[in-house]
């Protein structure tokens, strides 16, 4: 890895993160909130002073980008924007504690929505913005932005989208990837502005619809209400969140498929297939486990629906505590939590795609001590997988598991209780958000200790990151040029 070219990229990243300021920062300067305006204004600047700075120390560097170099500045930038996304919650106030202030704006990026926030109405409308407007920037990502405006990187363009879109596959939706991302962010941005449209003529005042937009498509689950989409009591604001949340959790590769004629593509992908299966399974059952709260069956599936789309496509919302649900209610979302949503969707979690494939290997297994001297291959649809990648879902899978019992054991180290820590660790390592028990739905974030907060903090970018592009820091073999 050669810092300088690291440098030299981060610099104009930064320069975006500062950039998106300036939405809070109006809103704070129309509200007459001075001392938000002042925070938001003083962070935007230090941004900036920090990619100037950057931009210096990359002077002159004309290296094309290398896989390390683009490891390097997605890494980077990712922990970078925690610090400078925090910063303002700190000059306003609003958080003083610094691992509170870096956990809630690491969660805003990552799109976990796991929040800190006691009193989150107190906020400036400022703040719910800018918690929003991190969703929304985290979820296609800074660096795919990056990639769509500054089309001079070329091969290294590749490099950093790579390593930037979550999921397994990553394949280009366009032969060049200034394209693709262009592209994504049409599809991205457009389905936001519908959502809020949606959601404001179904009776959401206009920055509620901005805000919850924002974090819908981003699959965060922010919101600047303390009691969710559940502030509403309004049916239809449901069903839209809950359509909404779903397409977000597919894969948007698709939809470029269908915006250029191909509609099928929506419909014959084995991935979005085994998905929708795995929600209304999901749904059915949890709609039965919770009927006798609600006066129909209607209204169960309702809230059924709701909480196990906001938990599959690792939204967050809530339209009611779902950890007050039966045990069978409860353990199935706990479970859901880890799978997440499709890959190359906004969605974090292991990934349904991996889990299909792990189904698709144990079934080969099975007919292989039936029949062992058969030959048995792993397809996705009509594709066979090759071992490399069969081998690579395998170790994903692992290594995930490996993190999850490392940091619950780390957090019921510090005095937390079992299920609390078990359910904010995968909540933070799948983006989900709220867990259960103490950090619940109907909770928050502020019970867990300043080291367990740093650790969350290390899980959420890991999981946003596919968990080997962050822990391939820690290797040598990236420092050397």
């Amino acid at each position: 890895m050669t810092p300088r070219v690291v440098a030299k990229l981060a610099a104009p990243l930064l320069a975006i993160v500062a950039a998106t300021m300036l939405a809070p920062l109006g809103l704070a300067i129309f509200d007459g909130r001075s001392r938000s305006a002042i925070a938001y204004l003083a962070s935007g600047l230090a941004c900036v002073l920090v990619a100037l700075l950057l931009a210096r120390l990359g002077r002159d560097q004309d290296q094309e980008v290398n896989h390390k170099d683009a490891i390097g500045v997605v890494v980077l930038i990712w922990l970078v924007m925690g610090i400078f996304g925090g910063l303002p919650f700190m000059l306003e106030g609003a958080l003083l504690d610094p691992a509170a202030a870096l956990f809630e704006a690491v969660s805003g990026f990552t799109t976990t929505g796991a929040t800190v926030v006691g009193d989150i109405e107190g906020l400036s409308r400022a703040s719910n913005l800018w918690r929003c407007e991190m969703h929304w920037i985290g979820g296609m990502g800074i660096v795919v932005l990056f990639v769509a405006v500054f089309p001079q990187l070329g091969v290294g363009a590749k490099q950093l989208f790579r390593n930037e879109v979550p999921g397994p596959t990553t394949e280009g939706l366009r032969p060049h990837i200034k394209q693709t991302a262009v592209a994504l962010w049409w599809i991205y941005g457009g389905l936001t502005v519908l959502c809020a449209i949606l959601m404001v003529v179904a009776g959401m005042p206009i920055f509620d619809a901005i805000c919850h937009s924002m974090s819908t498509l981003g699959t965060g689950g922010y919101s600047p209400k303390a009691a969710s989409i559940g502030a509403y009591q309004n049916p239809a604001i449901d069903w839209i969140t809950a359509a909404f949340m779903l397409v977000a959790g597919l894969n948007f590769g698709l939809y470029y498929a269908a915006a250029r004629g191909r509609w099928r593509a929506l419909f014959t992908n084995p991935e979005t297939r085994f998905y929708l299966g795995l929600n209304v399974v999901v749904t059915v059952v949890v709609a039965w486990s919770i009927w006798s709260r609600h006066p129909s069956i209607g209204e169960s599936l309702r809230y059924a629906s709701f909480q196990t789309l906001a938990v599959t496509t690792t939204t967050g919302f809530m339209t009611e505590d779902f950890d007050t649900y039966p045990n069978v209610a409860r353990y199935l979302l706990f479970l859901c939590m880890f799978v997440g949503g499709c890959a190359g969707s906004t969605a974090g979690g292991i990934k349904v795609v991996r889990v299909y494939l792990m189904f698709k290997v144990m079934t080969r297994e099975l007919r292989s001590l039936a029949a062992p001297h058969a030959v048995a291959t792993v397809k996705l649809g009509k594709q066979s997988m090759p071992p490399g990648v069969i081998s690579a879902v395998l170790v994903f899978f692992v290594t995930y598991l490996l993190i999850f019992v490392a940091t619950s054991l780390l957090l019921v180290a510090l005095d937390l209780e079992l299920m609390t820590a078990m359910s904010a660790t995968v909540a933070c390592l799948s983006s989900v958000g709220p867990g259960l028990d103490a950090v619940g739905p109907a909770q928050n974030f502020a019970v867990v200790p300043a080291l367990g907060k740093l650790a969350l903090c290390g899980c959420m970018v890991a999981g946003r990151l596919e968990l080997f592009v962050l822990l391939s820091v820690f290797s040598r073999e990236l420092w050397r040029r």
